[in-house]
């Protein structure tokens, strides 16, 4: 399950992977660390990474994570790819 998509700010971008979450039925141990991924802005063509605990995995238990990327295009638009592993 990889999702990829493109948003024109980062806070969009950041809703887009809660969305992408919330869609896959995954759930966070905690939540609102995805907003940790905010704490500094992110310049052109950088890319930040990030992976997440999930407690569970369309309602059942998993060791596995979320794991998100966020890459800034020279455009200035935000790649978004979201996979769980």
């Amino acid at each position: 399950m990889t999702n990829e998509t493109y948003f024109e700010t980062f806070a969009t971008a950041i809703d887009g992977a809660v969305a992408s979450a919330l869609d896959a039925r995954v759930v966070l141990s905690k939540p609102t660390e995805l907003w940790s991924l905010c704490q500094e802005p992110l310049h052109y063509n950088d890319t930040r990474r990030a992976s997440f605990p999930v407690l569970s995995l369309r309602d059942k238990p998993t060791r596995k994570f979320f794991h998100v990327v966020i890459c800034r295009l020279d455009s200035g638009r935000y790649e978004l790819t979201t996979y769980v592993l």
